[in-house]
């Protein structure tokens, strides 16, 4: 290890404040991802992406009042896909689900006609490639006696091939990864796994067997879902589960039934959308785990989301910021680069550095505790995560407490303005981010 090990289990003094990236009077954002260097989501008639994180752009998909987008997922930066259904309002047997494309980034779109001739009312509520070339769509039925059906593509998207549509069940949930897929499903409540995406079984979700996945996650050959039973997961595809650790997260909590798209991961750290119950209500809230699911706590509590209505459709870990689609908007806050953290017994950052004064004026002190001598960089970022000073870089410091001191300039030797700033300390494999704010 580079540094020592002290870190609060929750809050602002390692993430920031809210920053609110987009909002529309049009479409509430269903789900919202990453891929292929972008983040981006659907709701209504409309796709939603950006590729800096912090200006969006609204592409309407068709022109048509009675489509209804569910998900999405880019292939690359050109193409891609987005699907859901179209209804007639004095007809539901009118109903199909659609399937677009896209070979210019989302900024048009093409409808496939593909999936189209389903007997029964369906949705593509789920799209997922794991390469180029393979990819797999989730249909939901409207109607529940229809079923949930599994398509899969291994030519990029030009044909599907039905692979999964035995019996009448709803699907929930989908994730996909090489060699291990899940699809939650209601009615028998489950999970449907499979490691080639051909061959799927069935499996019970927890151990009282009423239990399905609410919303599910493939994280380095684990399966992590969302259920009544809490947050368990997997390391046999299913057969087995084990209840994650909770302690920490207090008595009131529970993890809700916000939306599909509750979990994102980068490597060993995952974040999901979970809440405090209180009497009859349930208020959202972001937890956090730092060893694939062993264990979580507390990263933003409910009274620090950025509004207290409710309505959360998704979670997204991107970079260094988490997002989340959140009542006609998109919030981001800073949270940091994913660290390496494998003891489940330890959830925290392989960082102990301070800052002080905090506040401040003029100049501030970056205190680390260095305990070998791996190379050490110290830089601060502006709240959009640009590089603004380096104050330490790769410089090999001997075991012990080291102060160093940001002026309040950035590289060139200009003052900053005034406003919130994050320093990160990094030592070998580890790193930490801290806010520091600057005054007047």
């Amino acid at each position: 290890l580079a540094l020592l090990v002290t870190l609060p289990l929750w809050g602002g003094d390692i993430t920031g404040d809210w920053q609110d990236c987009y909002v529309s009077a049009v479409e509430q954002l269903q789900m919202i991802t990453q891929s292929a260097g972008m983040i981006y989501g659907v709701g209504y008639k409309y796709f939603v992406k950006s590729t800096d994180g912090v200006n969006f752009q609204n592409v309407m998909v068709a022109d048509c009042d009675s489509l209804y987008l569910e998900s999405s997922y880019m292939v690359s930066s050109t193409v891609g896909y987005c699907g859901g259904y179209i209804y007639h309002p004095s007809d539901w047997t009118l109903t199909r689900p659609v399937l677009y494309k896209t070979t210019n980034g989302g900024q048009s779109w093409v409808r496939t006609g593909q999936l189209e001739q389903q007997p029964g009312f369906y949705s593509v509520v789920h799209i997922e490639f794991i390469n180029g070339l393979e990819g797999y769509v989730v249909l939901n039925a409207l109607i529940y006696i229809d079923g949930l059906k599994i398509y899969r593509t291994t030519n990029g998207g030009q044909s599907w091939t039905l692979v999964y549509g035995l019996i009448p069940n709803c699907a929930i949930s989908a994730d996909f990864s090489p060699g291990l897929m899940i699809v939650g499903q209601n009615a028998p409540e489950g999970a449907l796994v499979s490691s080639d995406g051909l061959n799927w079984q069935f499996h019970q979700v927890g151990w009282s067997g009423i239990s399905y996945a609410a919303s599910a996650l493939v994280s380095e050959g684990r399966l992590i879902v969302r259920c009544g039973e809490g947050l368990l997961y997997s390391d046999n595809a299913g057969d087995d589960w084990v209840g994650s650790d909770q302690s920490q997260l207090g008595d009131n909590f529970s993890v809700g039934f916000w939306t599909s798209c509750s979990f994102s991961s980068q490597g060993n750290n995952i974040y999901t959308i979970a809440g405090i119950r209180s009497g009859e209500d349930l208020y959202p809230g972001v937890i956090r785990s730092l060893n694939n699911g062993s264990s979580w706590q507390w990263i933003v509590q409910p009274t620090d989301m950025p509004d207290q209505s409710g309505q959360i459709y998704g979670i997204c870990y991107w970079g260094e910021y988490i997002y989340i689609a959140h009542n006609l908007h998109i919030y981001r806050m800073y949270v940091g680069p994913p660290v390496a953290n494998d003891d489940s017994s330890t959830p925290a950052m392989e960082v102990n550095c301070t800052c002080y004064p905090n506040p401040f004026r003029g100049n501030t002190n970056i205190a680390i505790k260095q305990i070998d001598n791996s190379p050490t960089t110290i830089a601060v970022y502006n709240f959009r995560g640009q590089l603004i000073r380096t104050v330490v870089n790769q410089q090999v410091l001997s075991p012990g407490e080291h102060t160093f001191v940001w002026d309040g300039k950035n590289d060139e030797g200009k003052p900053v303005a005034a406003g919130i700033y994050f320093y990160k300390v990094t030592a070998g494999s580890f790193s930490s981010s801290r806010k520091i704010v600057m005054l007047k």
